[in-house]
């Protein structure tokens, strides 16, 4: 499903794309902000400051030399990034075991996103696109490490509210992260610099296992 319009194509490598995905995003962090407003919590900082963090991001990307036309890679790219908004609170667990596992779950992917995206620099994008490639540190141990956290963020609301709808989206989310980084690999491997990574690199998200 390849779209054939090199406007389109020129607008999403443009600075002015770029320019709306910082504000688009960046309306998030008020959100983070209101809730800090109302009283201090640790994992709202991390969460404000992961969101100010790709929206500055978004807004000093480099321009892509290359840029998915495929709305099928479009559209997982958005219900990915989105999905947290289609998880529901029910079924509260009372477990305190799992409520703590939840919090550690969700603090340690909250870092390890935000290192993630830092490492990435100006190499940060939304859709797969062509950029410079950034093999260091925890790149070094998987090839997707902020889709790992996004689905480690998810895992750990989902131990925090159990429902069969919550695990059943979580299993469709993740699913849909393994499109997402395929597509990626596709675009990447136009360079053969980034083929060679892949050849290093074995694993995408879990060290050892996939």
């Amino acid at each position: 499903m390849e779209i054939k319009n090199t406007t389109i194509e020129s607008f999403l490598k443009s600075f002015t794309f770029s320019f709306l995905l910082c504000l688009f995003w960046g309306s998030f962090t008020l959100i983070h902000t209101r809730a800090l407003l109302k009283g201090f919590d640790f994992t709202e900082l991390l969460w404000l400051i992961h969101n100010v963090t790709i929206s500055l991001l978004f807004l000093i990307r480099v321009k892509p030399s290359v840029v998915s036309m495929n709305l099928i890679h479009w559209t997982v790219a958005l219900i990915t990034s989105f999905s947290g908004f289609f998880f529901v609170r029910e079924g509260t667990n009372s477990n305190p075991v799992l409520l703590f596992t939840s919090d550690v779950l969700i603090l340690f992917a909250l870092f390890l996103g935000i290192g993630a995206a830092l490492i990435l620099g100006r190499s940060y994008d939304f859709l797969p696109a062509l950029r410079h490639v950034r093999t260091e540190y925890v790149y070094q141990i998987v090839r997707h490490p902020m889709y790992l956290s996004s689905i480690i963020i998810k895992s750990g609301y989902v131990l925090k509210n159990p429902s069969i709808y919550n695990t059943l989206l979580l299993m469709v989310i993740t699913v849909l992260y393994v499109k997402r980084a395929k597509y990626e690999e596709d675009i990447m491997s136009h360079d053969n610099s980034y083929v060679d990574y892949l050849q290093q690199v074995k694993y995408r998200f879990v060290p050892g296992i996939y």
